[in-house]
């Protein structure tokens, strides 16, 4: 075996070992699947009822809505209000946990158009 081939490559970023690779997956999997970012847009435009929110998302069920708004409720991404007096009025809001976010999702806008012109050029 050569020289070249027993050289470790450098780590991206701060990358280290196998913990840091779960952060990171962690925060993959808090925004990935079809329907997240999606909610999180109707929802960051003003839209807070349930009904609101799946019109405003083409194609997604009221099934997998709901599943979705449970998952986001439970990494703390939104809150849930029921009004007490009037038991059908439910309202759904990004946390402020959630407005974190939205650094990074710009960032993954801004590489995404970048990826997509890398992969059309090629």
């Amino acid at each position: 075996m050569t020289k070249d081939k027993k050289k470790k490559r450098p780590y991206i970023c701060t990358m280290k070992d196998e913990k840091e690779i779960r952060y990171a997956q962690d925060a993959l999997y808090v925004l990935s699947g079809k329907w997240r970012m999606p909610v999180v847009l109707a929802l960051y435009n003003g839209l807070s009822r349930y009904r609101e929110i799946a019109q405003s998302i083409p194609g997604i069920t009221f099934a997998m809505l709901s599943k979705e708004l449970q998952v986001m409720e439970l990494n703390n991404l939104v809150v849930r209000t029921e009004d007490p007096d009037f038991p059908k009025n439910v309202q759904y809001k990004l946390t402020d946990y959630c407005e974190s976010l939205y650094p990074i999702v710009e960032y993954l806008i801004t590489w995404g158009k970048q990826h997509r012109k890398v992969i059309s050029a090629g």
